[in-house]
C-alpha cells in the first residue's frame, strides 16, 4: 500500500473543508440581500396599499350627509387617519381640499391626497444598496364629486 498516496488524499480533505465554509458565507450574503429586500419591498407594498385604502375611506366617508362642505372634509380627514393608525406615531395626516376641478359644474370636488416620508420612517432600517429601488415618498389620492 502507498502511503504517500493516501497521506495527499487526506490533505486534500482537509484543505476543501475551508472551501466550502467560504463558499457557503458568500451564498449566505446573497441570500439575506435578497430575501431582505423582499421583506422590505412588502413592506413597502403594504404601506401603499394601506395609504391608498385609507384614502378611498375617506373620500367615502365625505359622501356622507353630515351638514356643509367643511364637516365633510374634517370627517373625511379623520376616517382617512384612522385607516392610518396602525401606522403608528409615523402615519402621515391626510390632507383634504376641494382644490380640483368637478366634472360637472353643479358638483363639488373633494380630494383626500396622503404623502408618506419613507426615507424619513422606514419601517425596516435599510441596509447598504438598498435604498437604490425603495422609494423616497409614497403617495395616494382619491377624489369624490359631491
Amino acid at each position: 500500500m502507498d502511503t504517500g498516496r493516501l497521506k495527499f488524499r487526506h490533505d486534500s480533505a482537509h484543505r476543501q473543508r475551508g472551501a466550502a465554509a467560504v463558499e457557503f458565507a458568500l451564498v449566505f450574503v446573497l441570500f439575506f440581500m435578497v430575501m431582505y429586500g423582499a421583506i422590505a419591498y412588502g413592506v413597502v407594498f403594504a404601506i401603499k396599499h394601506s395609504m391608498t385604502q385609507a384614502a378611498s375611506e375617506g373620500a367615502r366617508a365625505a359622501l356622507q350627509d353630515v351638514g356643509d362642505i367643511a364637516a365633510r372634509e374634517a370627517l373625511a380627514q379623520t376616517t382617512a387617519a384612522n385607516a392610518l393608525s396602525w401606522l403608528g406615531a409615523n402615519a402621515p395626516i391626510p390632507i383634504v381640499s376641494i382644490d380640483c376641478t368637478p366634472t360637472t359644474p353643479a358638483f363639488t370636488c373633494l380630494k383626500v391626497a396622503i404623502t408618506y416620508d419613507y426615507a424619513a420612517n422606514p419601517i425596516i432600517p435599510p441596509i447598504p444598496g438598498l435604498g437604490i429601488v425603495l422609494p423616497a415618498n409614497l403617495n395616494a389620492q382619491a377624489i369624490v364629486q359631491i
